[in-house]
């Protein structure tokens, strides 16, 4: 679900290869505060982004949203499986 989203950004590839790792911890995190620490791996990471410029505006608010999304969405999940 999030990848399908990423993967219509056209990352760079030095980009691609670390988000397509957090998107793979967020989905394997098994505990919400698992869950709630890769959120904020991937906000940190798109904050780097962000500050050296290595992304478009549009595009680092979309990582913003996809991956705020899947926290929300794997949080879901595993209050659904308690």
């Amino acid at each position: 679900m999030p990848q399908e989203r990423i993967d219509s950004l056209r990352l760079p590839k030095a980009v691609q290869g670390p988000v397509n790792d957090l998107v793979r911890a967020l989905s394997a995190a098994s505990t919400r505060e698992d869950v709630e620490r890769e959120g904020e791996m991937e906000i940190a990471f798109i904050l780097g982004l962000e500050t050296t410029k290595r992304l478009r505006a549009a595009d680092i608010e979309t990582l913003y949203m996809i991956f705020d999304d899947a926290v929300q969405a794997r949080l879901s999940h595993l209050a659904e499986q308690s």
